[in-house]
């Protein structure tokens, strides 16, 4: 009775939507900065923010930017747009469960999946930095974006009566509309055939080719437009849309950190640490061993079964290979992080459900380990420290800044500020990261809050802010005393907690 429950998609929404709930709830109450957010939220009516997501390719990114950035005038301000975000996720979770209950009518796959891959969803380090970043608000929206356009594909391939012109064109303009977003948000589209790859496995591939075929068709649609709107504009692309053509360089990078990270659930996969390196191994292993197994010991069939998982990831993650970047972030994991979880617990399910009595502890057990390491992923690799690193930069104004300063000296944190009181690591700009470490930072978040302080936007125009990375450096500056100088060094201020 408990299985068949956990099985029902109604079910799966509700649990998945509470347990979104439980993880981040802390962004409803908490204040803070993060990277960028500084820049755009100074910028927020100069146009820079629309020019910055343009020249990547992403036009309707920028004009969702622009609508909701321009509405937000103080640091408060930017927890509305991580609310959109969550609101957003909370809306793909109704439409992977609504659409995933018409996938399980066509293709006969086991329900609990569908529960699963809510559950993980919920808990994924990708949302933690979709949701907590609000720079990332507009993610949540490509990715629906992305999955209607691959549900209208899957109903296209199966259904037996001719498809309609009106059908195939939504689905060609849903992809565009994702691509024109956030392009590896794109790759949702491939979710209804990762069920049907589980459920078929080497007998997948067939469908699989033409949904490589339709990917393929509406991302070079896509590209023919972003360059028809570059010359159009007469601006320059942006380095980070440079193509690559290195293929076995990108397919060594591809099989290196970003399939681990894959394999890792969860997990946050640490490049220092043995255990984080040999648990991703250890996971592929299991999964090449029971495919051999559930294949009947057929090499050919289990051969072909790994093939077009390895096909099927590289289709994921296409946007990132395709460009010069060697930047494996969670941000860009999303879909292949997915559809790793979703074959590895259907092999678990596999070994469980031969005693079916235990697949309701098993997938209980599932779903603590997802909740704990989420919400140790979002309220202690992100927002914790990031609120309390902003706290002391604004209790620091709050103490020493009056209309006299004209100059701030400003020493940047250490990568690593944060381990000594929470242990945690750093992974790329998103999590365990202090937001005033990189040098994009500092100025804009100076003048933001010199702004709030005082209502005035030229006497925050005119604050110089000088930078350090050298502790030394910035001792010998300080100890000059220089007159209408405020001096801002972020690791004393955070180690003393004030």
């Amino acid at each position: 009775m408990i299985n068949f429950k956990l099985k029902n998609p109604a079910v799966g929404f509700g649990l998945s939507l509470a347990v979104l709930t439980v993880v981040f709830f802390p962004l409803f109450t908490g204040n803070f900065v993060y990277l960028d957010e500084a820049y755009q939220l100074w910028h927020n009516h100069d146009g820079s923010d629309f020019t910055y997501f343009f020249v990547q390719g992403r036009w309707l990114s920028g004009k969702l930017f622009s609508q909701v950035f321009s509405h937000l005038s103080v640091i408060t301000d930017l927890k509305l747009a991580r609310i959109i975000s969550f609101l957003s996720w909370a809306a793909f979770l109704g439409e992977f469960f609504r659409l995933g209950r018409k996938w399980q009518t066509a293709i006969g796959f086991d329900g609990i999946l569908l529960l699963a891959g809510g559950i993980y969803i919920a808990c994924s380090p990708s949302l933690a930095v979709y949701i907590g970043w609000a720079s990332c608000f507009v993610c949540g929206i490509a990715s629906i974006l992305g999955l209607w356009s691959g549900h209208l594909f899957f109903c296209i391939l199966t259904n037996k009566r001719k498809p309609s012109l009106i059908t195939i064109s939504l689905a060609v303009l849903l992809g565009i509309a994702s691509l024109f977003i956030y392009q590896i948000a794109f790759s949702c589209f491939f979710l209804p055939f990762v069920f049907y790859f589980i459920k078929n496995r080497a007998g997948s591939f067939r469908l699989l080719k033409f949904f490589a075929a339709g990917y393929v068709i509406i991302s070079v649609l896509y590209y023919l437009l972003f360059i028809f709107t570059l010359k159009y504009s007469s601006v320059q692309p942006s380095t980070r849309t440079a193509l690559s053509f290195d293929v076995f360089g990108r397919l060594a990078f591809f099989l290196g950190v970003p399939l681990a990270r894959a394999f890792s659930f969860n997990f946050l996969y640490n490049m220092h640490s043995v255990v984080s390196q040999a648990f991703p191994i250890v996971m592929m292993v299991l999964w090449v061993v029971s495919t051999w197994k559930r294949d009947g010991g057929n090499p050919g069939r289990a051969l072909t079964t790994i093939a077009i998982f390895l096909v099927l990831g590289l289709f994921t993650y296409v946007p990132v290979l395709v460009a010069k970047e060697d930047f494996s972030s969670y941000r860009t994991m999303f879909a292949l992080n997915l559809t790793a979880v979703l074959i590895l617990f259907d092999m678990i399910t596999g070994y469980s459900g031969k005693l079916k009595e235990y697949m309701p502890a098993v997938t209980g057990l599932a779903v603590v380990c997802f909740v704990v390491v989420g919400t140790f992923n979002f309220h202690i690799n992100y927002i914790a420290p990031l609120g309390e690193e902003y706290g002391v930069i604004h209790n620091y104004f709050d103490r020493k800044y009056d209309t006299g300063v004209h100059t701030v000296y400003f020493l940047r944190p250490p990568e690593n500020l944060f381990h000594k009181k929470y242990g945690i690591n750093q992974y790329n700009d998103e999590l365990g990261l202090p937001s005033t470490y990189r040098d994009w930072t500092p100025e804009p978040l100076v003048k933001q809050i010199i702004l709030e302080r005082t209502g005035s936007r030229a006497i925050a125009e005119n604050i110089q802010v000088t930078q350090f990375a050298d502790s030394t450096l910035f001792k010998n500056q300080r100890a000059k005393a220089l007159p209408n100088s405020m001096y801002i060094d972020v690791g004393t201020l955070y180690s003393k907690g004030y």
